[in-house]
């Protein structure tokens, strides 16, 4: 996706963000609060992503030394390393905090579903990490 489209793409996201924000307030009191504030709340959300995308990309336009040499940083084999290995952390320590929350949900007399899902969500990150593994090893 070229600079253009990008920018067009993130300023259709901007509106509809804006659309929706404005549709939460607008419509207070004529919908219920949940569908208020999912309205709300993905009106931000959008707002938020596609402002800070198309300030990035003005910023680029006006930098294009910076913006290459962050092209650069963000593939080099180094910077990449670091971030799969970042990630890699990061995933270990959600996977035993989601095991964590599950013992504590059952500690606290939650319902039963919500150590099971904590549960299945900690097995199916299991099993994706070992199917990852194999097919990684298989390529390289």
């Amino acid at each position: 996706m070229n600079r253009t489209q990008k920018k067009r793409l993130f300023q259709w996201l901007l509106a509809a963000g804006i659309i929706l924000l404005a549709l939460a307030v607008l419509l207070d009191g004529r919908v219920s609060d949940a569908l208020g504030g999912m309205l709300c709340g993905m009106g931000s959300g959008l707002l938020a992503l596609a402002g800070s995308t198309l300030l990035n990309l003005r910023h680029e336009a006006k930098h294009p030394e910076m913006a290459r040499q962050h092209d650069i940083e963000q593939k080099d084999e180094r910077n990449v390393a670091i971030r799969n290995r970042a990630k890699a952390v990061s995933g270990e320590a959600l996977q035993w905090a989601v095991l964590a929350a599950a013992w504590l949900s059952i500690g606290l007399d939650a319902p039963l579903w919500v150590p099971l899902a904590a549960t299945c969500v900690f097995v199916a990150k299991s099993v994706l990490e070992l199917y990852l593994m194999v097919r990684y090893e298989r390529e390289m």
